[in-house]
């Protein structure tokens, strides 16, 4: 594949669910201990659970940690 063919993808790469991180986010729009939503490209990704947390955030990409129970696509 030619490089740049999926650039305006997100990735989502999840440690079991204690952990996800987040290559392509445009930007946090929720934050609590029970709930993060983050915006992508094209739709939104909501992420559930018990003591969630960002741990990091840089550029376009965001580590969420915590009890991760759901994890939701929003178009």
């Amino acid at each position: 594949m030619p490089e740049g063919v999926f650039s305006d993808f997100s990735q989502i790469s999840l440690s079991s669910n204690r952990e996800a991180v987040v290559e392509g986010c445009g930007g946090v729009l929720e934050y609590d201990s029970s709930l993060i939503r983050l915006n992508l490209n094209q739709m939104m990704v909501q992420f559930t659970g018990r003591n969630l947390e960002i741990k990091c955030m840089t550029g376009e990409s965001v580590i969420v940690q915590g009890f991760i129970l759901g994890i939701e696509f929003i178009v």
